[in-house]
């Protein structure tokens, strides 16, 4: 009677040919007996069963004691297999290391996609596009927001959460632009509770999957932000977006800033309404 078709596949994964894994795994089940009992229960030829033996026993996985008949009995699978084991998370670690900064070496050269983009009308546009991509990670950092924007981004954060992606909103509240106020917080409560107050920049940077990010920012003229004067600057990068993604952690979850109304300084005061 031979093992089940996977155990037999993760076997051979350990470097063990299929006779080799048959016999292995019915040893395991019936525990030490004779070359020819074993061939019978593994389905292996009997001409085969010997070069099996023979192999399991210079590999360390079993033990033969001599005889007339002799006895075959199976190493402990936490040596026999944990060895092994060992040996490929080793392998797999410097294969990842490897493989790692030839990746980064090679992104180092690539130019990155970048475009800047005017205006908050086409700003909103990319914004919602990159969010529709969304598939891991969304984080939205900064203070740059306006009335017209809240609904749509809301609606894609509801989206990418139905979706699976992880959620991080940081921003400080309310958010006052040239004539208005902004409360960031209570609106984008309502689609999800990964919201944080945070005494954050006069800008907005949106990271996608640790993939793209889009930073959006006044120009020096444009006193406290007016629509036509803001502008953004898009970079489609791994190694920018996760720099990005890296301060941004640092500050995530910070006890002082939780709070709707969390002030720079670390104090909870009332919202202003």
């Amino acid at each position: 009677m031979t093992s089940d078709p996977k155990t037999i596949a993760l076997l051979q994964t350990l470097g063990l040919s299929t006779y080799d894994a048959k016999a292995y795994a019915v040893l395991m089940r019936i525990g030490s007996t004779t070359p020819f009992i074993l061939a019978e229960e593994a389905g292996i030829p009997r001409t085969k069963i010997y070069e099996t033996i023979k192999r399991l026993e210079a590999q360390d996985w079993i033990r033969v004691e001599k005889g007339r008949p002799g006895k075959i009995s199976p190493v402990c699978p936490s040596e026999a297999i944990g060895r092994r084991k060992s040996a490929i998370v080793a392998e797999i670690d410097r294969l990842e290391t490897e493989f790692t900064m030839q990746y980064e070496k090679r992104t180092e050269t690539e130019i990155p996609k970048a475009s800047i983009i005017r205006g908050i009308d086409n700003i909103a546009v990319k914004t919602a596009e990159m969010m529709g991509r969304a598939r891991a990670s969304l984080y939205l950092f900064g203070t740059l927001y306006y009335p017209e924007e809240l609904a749509p981004i809301k609606g894609q954060v509801a989206a990418a959460k139905r979706r699976g992606v992880v959620i991080r909103i940081s921003s400080n509240n309310p958010v006052r632009t040239k004539d208005m106020l902004v409360d960031v917080y209570e609106s984008f409560s309502q689609v999800t509770s990964d919201v944080q107050v945070a005494p954050e920049p006069f800008i907005r940077t949106l990271t996608i999957d640790n993939k793209e990010m889009l930073m959006m920012f006044p120009l020096p003229e444009a006193g406290m932000a007016a629509r036509e004067n803001v502008v953004a600057l898009w970079v489609a990068n791994d190694m920018v977006t996760r720099a990005i993604n890296n301060v941004f952690n640092i500050t995530w979850g910070n006890p002082k800033w939780t709070g709707a109304g969390a002030d720079p300084e670390g104090s909870v005061t009332a919202r202003e309404k």
